[in-house]
């Protein structure tokens, strides 16, 4: 008892779980739209839970990277910081931008690309 559809049919249906699915986890959003290459801009309550400097850096496109986080509030710049280990508290206290979070941003970036050479240098064992 097979229930047959066209191939249009059955995309469509496919397509539909995929938009159910990232409407509902944005994090799964996130990973569709890196993967179509695209700059995302991060916003609302849950942008901090879902962003990744390591993963947004590795692109190589600064310009990019700061349109993504600028948005972002100190707070959640702070706790991205933290969070991934991109700079220290001392770092962090240190930037006097004005706004702040352009510095912040700087320094996401400066931690995500060194988080990046550590990946891709050999290991010593």
């Amino acid at each position: 008892m097979t229930h047959r559809i066209t191939p249009g049919e059955a995309l469509e249906r496919i397509f539909e779980v995929i938009r159910e699915e990232a409407a509902s986890n944005p994090s799964f959003a996130r990973r569709m739209l890196d993967a179509a290459g695209v700059t995302v801009v991060f916003s609302g309550p849950e942008a901090a839970k879902v962003a990744d400097p390591i993963l947004t850096a590795a692109r190589g496109d600064y310009a990019s990277f700061r349109e993504s986080f600028m948005g972002f509030t100190e707070k959640d710049l702070k706790g991205l910081i933290k969070g991934f280990a991109l700079a220290t508290d001392e770092q962090v206290k240190g930037v006097k931008t004005k706004p702040k979070q352009s510095g912040l941003v700087d320094l996401l970036w400066e931690g995500a690309n060194r988080k990046l050479s550590e990946r891709r240098a050999p290991s010593s064992r």
